[in-house]
């Protein structure tokens, strides 16, 4: 049976058209009557797919009208499938006890609603199933699934599981008769889901699926990174040797040319300096790694759920939450944090009622220390003096100079010639208090009255002054590099012995600036090209390895291997440290607006 007689005979029956087994080669149709008077024929046909001298027979081939109009029907169709799970246990008892038992909100605490009690509702799982094109000096494809929660907007890692019971293609009685579960999510641009599978909704779960998808195939994409670049390095250097011998040939010729054959040369310096800028700017957008998702095709799981209201709240702030028993993987769903949408086992209640994991809050206020998340830093800015993060609510606001200041530093935002008080402005040090005088020298050795000889005091060794170590001989010895990864500040200090401070690098995320800002604090003072630069940031996928790359390369500036390193965070609460396996860039630098921006910012740069 050929490619073209399957498909024809299989979306006859898809819409419901009667088939008979063929007889010599001629198969016998009844369309329903919606389709005969859609493709405006009779509703009895006699097919066949190849010549067989009948009478009557409709002979189909690739450029029939009837196959282009199936054909047409076919791409006007949702490629989108629904399946549901049935049969499930809905006796569960003490859901709320169970929330009580495992939440762990620090800064509030969670009690159930008055007057509310177990629900039954219809969850729903979209799965997205997407063709990746890894695009470098060559093209990769494969096929990519993510299951998401349309009620959470969250990844669910346990697809296989699920998958496995959504058998059924209709749903039964109790299924069909349950309303769908409140939407616990909203969209970034802070559009209100109402429905699980609305436009808006699915709109807003593309740019988490693809997140996912990234984070996913990181370690693949990782690994092509290095290789590309290796490759890259290869033809650059292969490039710059051509291109420097032309150079070195048209310059030497120019010194030896006549006045009448010199600008003839000169055009050609200048066009192969041309080139190769063309050559290189070709090269890099060649070895550049780039992602193309397409969306082929989306999947609709639907099961009943059990949900009871909830409350979590503090002195200051109150949000409901919902509490949901899972009967099909027998656990309770935990809650999801509001700004990244990942799920926490330790999570912060937002002043304005978010729920928010510790890297996900903004720095907390220094007068009253509420806390929050990242969705409403707009609430917090800086005193105008110290520079410390300061909420609306604790703003002082001064009726001169209109400047906000925190409660420490009223009144010195502008007793400096009107401007704020400098409080990194260093006093001068004390002065050196002057060595203590040498103590006197033992008298000589004298012979007594009796004869007898006193034995002079033994002289000391003479202390020969130890030359201070030079930086190079400090750096093989008791040295280390810690790195504080604050949100959009990245701080690596080499100690030495006694936590000495030898050498402070920061990377700053601006983009405003055109990038990532880079200073320097080191023995080279003024001399040093680290510092004050400008870096061009890497692609989202990328720029990790980018800041782990600059971060090596200042450990091995001070001949520092890898396991002298360490890594810390910093507590948005409470700004303390505690300590990293590894390195983590926060997400904030992975922002593809701040990305994108930083990047029209670079390129307006001399």
């Amino acid at each position: 049976m050929s490619e073209l007689e399957q498909f024809v005979l299989g979306y006859l029956q898809e819409i419901g058209s009667i088939v008979e087994p063929p007889a010599y080669g001629v198969y016998e149709v009844l369309l329903p009557e919606a389709a005969a008077a859609r493709w405006r024929t009779s509703a009895y046909l006699r097919l066949a797919f190849q010549e067989t001298g009948r009478e009557n027979v409709t002979l189909l081939g690739y450029n029939h009208p009837l196959v282009e109009q199936m054909v047409q029907e076919v791409y006007g169709h949702a490629a989108a499938s629904h399946v549901y799970v049935n049969g499930l246990r809905l006796d569960k008892t003490g859901v709320d006890d169970l929330a009580l038992r495992h939440w762990v909100i620090l800064n509030a605490r969670a009690q159930p609603q008055l007057r509310k009690t177990v629900a039954r509702v219809r969850g729903t799982y979209i799965r997205f199933n997407f063709k990746a094109a890894i695009l470098s000096d060559e093209k990769q494809e494969r096929l990519v699934s993510v299951l998401m929660d349309a009620h959470t907007g969250s990844h669910v890692p346990d697809m296989e599981r699920i998958e496995l019971r959504a058998t059924a293609v209709t749903a039964d009685d109790t299924l069909a008769s349950l309303p769908d579960a409140p939407m616990r999510w909203q969209s970034p641009d802070g559009a209100v889901l109402k429905s699980p599978l609305a436009e808006n909704t699915l709109a807003a779960l593309l740019p988490r699926v693809q997140d996912v998808i990234l984070q996913q195939m990181k370690t693949d994409l990782d690994v092509l990174q290095k290789r590309v670049s290796r490759f890259r390095q290869l033809d650059e250097a292969r490039l710059t040797d051509y291109y420097d011998s032309l150079e070195r040939d048209l310059r030497t010729r120019l010194l030896n040319a006549s006045p009448e054959r010199r600008p003839g040369l000169q055009d050609k310096l200048t066009a192969v300096q041309t080139e190769r800028e063309h050559k290189l700017t070709d090269l890099a957008e060649r070895y550049q790694v780039r992602i193309n998702l397409t969306l082929l095709n989306v999947l609709v799981i639907q099961q009943p759920k059990l949900i009871q209201a909830m409350q979590i709240a503090n002195r200051s702030t109150q949000t409901a939450v919902y509490a949901v028993w899972d009967p099909l993987l027998n656990r309770l769903e935990p809650l999801y944090c509001q700004v990244c949408g990942k799920a926490g086992q330790r999570l912060y209640l937002c002043h304005n009622g978010h729920l928010a994991h510790e890297d996900c809050l903004a720095p907390a206020c220094i007068d009253c220390k509420r806390v929050f998340c990242r969705n409403c830093a707009g609430d917090v800015g800086v005193c105008d003096v110290c520079g410390e993060p300061l909420c609306r609510h604790s703003q002082v606001q001064c009726p001169q100079c209109k400047r906000h200041t925190c409660q420490a530093h009223l009144g010195m935002c502008h007793a400096q010639d009107g401007q704020p008080v400098d409080l990194t402005a260093q006093a001068a040090p004390p002065p050196t208090p002057a060595p203590p005088p040498p103590p006197p020298t033992p008298p000589a050795a004298s012979v007594s009255g009796k004869g007898k000889r006193t034995p002079a005091a033994k002289p000391k060794p003479r202390s020969v002054p130890k030359s201070a170590p030079s930086a190079i001989q400090s750096r093989n010895k008791a040295l280390s590099l810690e790195v504080v990864i604050n949100e959009r500040m990245i701080s690596a200090l080499v100690l030495g012995r006694r936590g000495r401070q030898i050498a402070l690098r920061q990377w700053a995320f601006s983009p405003e600036d055109g990038g990532i800002l880079r200073h320097c604090q080191c023995e080279k003072e003024e001399a040093c090209r680290a510092g004050n630069v400008v870096i061009r940031p890497f692609e989202r996928w990328m720029i990790e390895s980018q800041m782990k790359g600059e971060l090596l390369d200042f450990a091995a500036e001070y001949d520092l291997a890898v396991d002298r390193i360490r890594y810390y965070g910093l507590t948005a609460f409470r700004r303390e440290r505690y300590a990293l396996p590894q390195f983590e860039l926060p997400d904030v630098w992975k922002d593809e607006q701040a990305l994108r921006r930083s990047l029209e910012v670079f390129a307006q740069l001399d």
